[in-house]
């Protein structure tokens, strides 16, 4: 029942409107002031009950703005037959409606900002005051003080509205070009047949080598660039920073506690990197990718970028040591046996296809 109250009392809304037109046509303006303070509440408390139960939805945020826009807009066309200063405000406030469902249908979001949250309820105040004056009069500079004020909120609201589409319109086309930027940077290394075979090196709890290290190269990309650092160098050395050979999981030879994995697969992911990609593997991008297990190995990272990997990866694999599943095994002491079954469909085909766009754009 949680679920549906909230959208119930939004509805409520709807279906009220065709009411309180027929009060106020037939002259019943204390019953309609009742009935419209008791409703315009409703918008408070749907979205207050939906917060609190955690039941908010895309549905429910559609529904608040469409409800709330009919209210209103009905109850306006009965005030500006009283009082002409009103058609102002309805005009502002198609205007706004338009807006917003030019804003829906481009962005597919239904946006709520808090400047329309306090717009609406100023407008139903000031609707409600305009049936008052109805009532009294007297009352008249005063409601026409607060039409005012009520457009200019509106005006604000407008540009609100407006400013927020660019910017997530801006946003949109900046994370697309990101994309094609970050996929153009590692396309050569990530379509080799050397390391396309990561997609079977298992890693992490159902995640491969491939995987991990993509995610890792898009996040040194992404914060790079953002930080205004070596983002190329850096994108390059996160998705080779774990290129050994092998897969360490299966390596049964027993070795010397300083000559084990952690201490020695950053190392040999130089190696191995610069074997298959020569030159490409400058001494920048050698140096971030062999320091990347600081302090595990000795060597000290000399670079912001270099620290920036280390940092990256160190997050990334928070998830895998907290996985519960991992900490059974842990407890248990249990040989880790990694699934083969990997899904990789959210990364190389994901990043072709919005290259593949951009071209036929």
């Amino acid at each position: 029942m949680k679920k549906y109250i909230p959208n119930f009392l939004t509805l409520s809304r709807l279906l009220v409107t065709p009411l309180i037109i027929y009060l106020g046509l037939n002259n019943h303006l204390i019953i309609l002031i009742v009935v419209a303070v008791f409703i315009a509440l409703t918008d408070f408390f749907d979205g207050y009950l939906a917060r609190k139960w955690q039941v908010t939805s895309d549905f429910g945020a559609k529904l608040d703005m469409i409800a709330d826009k009919v209210l209103a807009l009905g109850l306006l066309i009965l005030l500006i037959m009283k009082n002409h200063l009103f058609l102002y405000v309805l005009i502002l406030e198609s205007i706004i409606a338009i807006v917003n469902v030019y804003i829906f249908f481009k962005i597919k979001y239904a946006n709520s900002l808090l400047v329309g949250k306090f717009k609406t309820w100023f407008i139903f105040i000031t609707i409600i005051l305009g049936f008052l004056n109805i009532l009294f009069p007297d009352l008249t500079i005063s409601i026409n003080i607060f039409a005012y004020i009520t457009m200019f909120i509106q005006i604000i609201t407008l540009f609100s509205y407006l400013k927020f589409y660019f910017k997530r319109k801006k946003e949109s086309k900046d994370q697309f070009s990101d994309y094609i930027e970050f996929y153009n940077i590692i396309e050569p290394f990530l379509i080799h047949e050397e390391f396309v075979k990561r997609k079977e090196f298992p890693h992490h709890i159902d995640e491969s080598v491939y995987e991990h290290t993509l995610r890792v190269s898009y996040d040194c990309y992404r914060i790079g660039k953002k930080l205004k650092l070596d983002y190329k160098s850096l994108a390059i050395a996160g998705l080779l920073h774990d290129f050994y050979e092998t897969p360490w999981q299966y390596d049964k030879e027993k070795r010397p506690f300083l000559q084990m994995h952690a201490f020695t697969h950053a190392h040999n992911a130089v190696l191995n990197a610069k074997k298959h990609f020569g030159k490409k593997i400058t001494p920048k991008i050698a140096n971030i990718m062999e320091t990347h297990m600081f302090p595990v190995n000795k060597k000290f990272p000399r670079s912001k970028e270099a620290w920036l990997l280390t940092l990256i990866d160190k997050a990334d694999s928070m998830d895998f040591i907290m996985h519960p599943i991992m900490l059974f095994h842990i407890f248990r002491k249990e040989e880790i046996d990694q699934k083969k079954k990997i899904s990789i469909k959210k990364g190389l085909n994901k990043l072709k296809k919005m290259r593949d766009k951009s071209e036929n754009k």
